[in-house]
């Protein structure tokens, strides 16, 4: 697909008043079967086939919600699910009439995956007001089809980055011999810089109409700056700021992009730092509540930015404590250590999230974020209804996960209550009683906390690969 073609598919849905999407639609039509009838090659067909396609896709989509079917910003001109349908049919029809079953059969698949997407319903319940809680994809690519089941947001880091460039090769090796030749005096770093900024560019452009039509409360890119300079707040101050700038002039204004900063202690100066110069943060590199306390309190107070996250872990804490149990002769182990971040998150949201009449602190300036979800009870159970949003990321093969099967979506899902003795067993292990205490370590003592030091570490080796790969 071209940009261009991206950037028409992309205004039909976000930027079309939605009287008048029938008779656009229409005149885009004609003019797509007047290319496809004089296409010199079979690309060109392919081309306006699959944008016929993936328009029609895209026509009954979480995507929709935003503007289409929006009655609060468009009153009784709203669209409805049937007219959207039928817009969808109109697509298909003509692709009957080239002739091509192939993309006809992919509208058709595409769809039913979203009309039975427990993801897609969380996002309509979310948005309809049922409950509170979005989710974004966590993965550097295909950001697309996740925006289509109601993603409003993506994550990246030099894993996801690294994984994305091995996944598609041929695409990424071209954009990285392309910068190496426009900058031929950036050194490794400068360049893997450069080519993070690439990929966040492509889903912040993706992800700017939703940034427009919500005033800038969802659709952000979140990126990670180097994890080799965690303990090194300067470091990571100035990358920051010469990111930004860059950012700025590829988006033409505010960047849709909040920059990721690690737990550490050096990470509390930075957040501190960042938000101040209006330039949101997702802490990450987070798994305990004293963690949470440090960060949410200086975002809380330094903040001049509308959003930020604070990421937990989840996986990462839950897998070391799972370990710690299994050491410790808890037989159910494996059972137990998944209601690990159920009850951290719980705590977190009580203290932090909820006003000062429902006991507590009412802060309003960092958003929880669960992340590195293990299975489905991890989103089930970071589901609520309560005055802060939650957003959790999801990765592809765990959205997959929670698709494949009808489940029932409770709407405060997060307060499930922890099974009967399952905390005095999770206490059996120290790595859950210094994240679940708000006591349980100082900040000095973060930079040293086992999971932090795990996923630094696995950060820090993916990203040389990435620099190796960049230089290369």
């Amino acid at each position: 697909m071209t940009e261009r073609g991206l950037k028409t598919l992309q205004d039909f849905v976000f930027n079309t008043p939605p009287q008048s999407l029938s008779s656009e639609l229409q005149a885009w039509r004609a003019e797509l079967q007047a290319q496809y009838a004089g296409a010199a090659s079979d690309d060109l067909r392919d081309n306006a086939a699959e944008l016929m396609a993936e328009s029609a896709i895209d026509l009954q989509s979480v995507m929709t919600e935003w503007n289409l079917k929006d009655s609060c910003r468009h009153g009784d001109q709203a669209l409805t699910d049937e007219q959207l349908t039928e817009e969808a049919k109109k697509n298909v029809s003509v692709l009957e009439d080239w002739g091509r079953r192939d993309m006809v059969a992919k509208v058709d698949q595409q769809v039913e995956a979203i009309a039975s997407s427990n993801l897609a319903r969380l996002s309509r319940m979310s948005l309809a007001g049922d409950t509170n809680t979005f989710w974004g994809n966590d993965y550097a690519a295909h950001l697309r089809d996740a925006m289509r089941k109601g993603a409003a947001m993506v994550t990246t880091n030099p894993v996801l980055v690294n994984v994305a460039r091995q996944e598609e090769p041929e695409y990424w090796t071209g954009v990285r011999d392309r910068l190496q030749a426009t900058h031929p005096n950036f050194d490794a770093v400068e360049l893997a810089y450069a080519l993070t900024i690439e990929v966040v560019l492509s889903n912040a452009r993706l992800l700017r109409p939703v940034w427009e039509l919500t005033g800038g409360e969802m659709g952000y890119v979140s990126l990670q700056l180097s994890p080799k300079d965690a303990k090194n707040a300067d470091t990571m101050i100035e990358g920051a700021r010469w990111v930004w700038e860059r950012l700025e002039k590829g988006l033409g204004g505010v960047p849709n992009c909040v920059f990721k900063v690690p737990g550490t202690k050096a990470g509390i100066t930075v957040a501190e730092t960042l938000t101040s110069e209006a330039m949101g943060v997702n802490v990450t590199v987070n798994f305990a509540l004293p963690q949470q306390i440090a960060f949410a309190g200086a975002i809380e107070n330094n903040s001049i930015t509308p959003i930020s996250y604070r990421t937990q872990m989840d996986g990462r804490l839950d897998d070391p404590v799972g370990e710690e149990l299994k050491a410790a002769g808890v037989s159910d182990w494996e059972e137990v250590k998944t209601w690990c971040t159920t009850a951290v998150r719980q705590r977190e949201y009580k203290m932090l999230c909820l006003p000062p009449e429902q006991g507590g602190l009412g802060m309003t300036k960092s958003i929880p974020l669960p992340a590195s979800g293990r299975g489905p009870w991890n989103i089930d159970r970071s589901i609520t209804s309560g005055p802060m949003p939650i957003f959790l990321t999801v990765f592809p093969n765990k959205q997959e996960e929670y698709d494949s099967e009808p489940r029932e979506i409770d709407p405060n899902g997060m307060w499930a209550e922890l099974p009967a003795g399952y905390l005095d067993k999770l206490y059996k292990s120290k790595l859950f009683r210094q994240a679940y205490e708000p006591d349980g370590m100082t900040v000095d003592e973060f930079d040293d906390y086992a999971p932090v030091v795990a996923t630094l570490t696995q950060f820090a080796g993916s990203y040389d690969e990435f620099l190796a790969w960049v230089a290369g």
